[in-house]
């Protein structure tokens, strides 16, 4: 049975040379489902937001009977993973993230920028998708196979090289732009930080700190102090420089 599949621009990503920007056959020799038939060809489901077969919509559990034109699209940013989709017709509640191996500077940057980030480098595949499910988490990552798990709904392939631009590809990418809450979150633990009085923690700090601040926040689970520091800004510009706005 032969397919007519049409791919957007952006998967030249993950194409094949000989299969980007253009139509082509494809020969379906087995049953198939159309998930299975994307990510053979090397296209993660969780970066396909729209798919069509003969012009009618049809969800990754599809499979082509007859031969037809197969049309893929990708997820176009913003991504609102919070309102059903076709593809998507259960929403997470709230935006949480998780960061494999590959990506965990950025992890750590989300964090910062007070989202809700859980990271580690130990994390296998198979305990990746498993968080991912149970904690109703997005992944972030830059190994491409990971995503094509079934488990996994919810996912971003990073592919800026570097931290900051990492950043802002995840927020832009997400339209989290009004959702960042600076400094909000300890940069260990990823628990909420809670104000706390000069006073009670003024035994731990260094003398130019005791001089210079006193606006101070701590974490309720592993007691790390916090204030905004020269390092505070630094980070703040640095983003701002790359086109995302911090307010805090």
């Amino acid at each position: 049975m032969k397919l007519v599949l049409q791919f957007d621009k952006q998967f030249d990503y993950f194409l094949a040379h000989t299969k980007k920007c253009q139509q082509f056959e494809y020969t379906l020799e087995r049953k198939a489902s159309v998930k299975d038939i994307i990510e053979c060809l090397g296209v993660p489901h969780t970066e396909v937001g729209h798919i069509a077969f003969n012009g009618k919509n049809v969800d990754f559990s599809f499979i082509p009977s007859a031969s037809g034109m197969l049309n893929v699209r990708c997820i176009e940013p913003p991504f609102n993973v919070l309102a059903p989709t076709f593809l998507r017709p259960f929403p997470l509640k709230q935006i949480k993230f998780l960061a494999d191996v590959n990506v965990i500077k950025l992890g750590r940057l989300l964090i910062i920028m007070g989202f809700d980030v859980s990271y580690s480098a130990s994390f296998s595949d198979h305990e990746i998708a498993d968080i991912s499910e149970s904690e109703a988490r997005i992944i972030l990552t830059r190994d491409t196979e990971l995503l094509k798990r079934r488990k996994i709904v919810f996912a971003r392939r990073i592919k800026k090289d570097y931290p900051y631009e990492q950043l802002v590809e995840t927020i832009l990418f997400f339209g989290l732009e009004k959702q960042i809450s600076f400094f909000s979150r300890c940069t260990k633990c990823n628990r909420k930080l809670v104000r706390i009085s000069k006073e009670q923690i003024i035994h731990l700090l260094e003398p130019k700190t005791k001089l210079f601040f006193d606006t101070f926040f701590q974490c309720p689970q592993c007691n790390r102090v916090f204030w905004k520091g020269s390092h505070f800004d630094n980070i703040k510009n640095k983003i701002g420089s790359m086109g995302i706005s911090v307010k805090q």
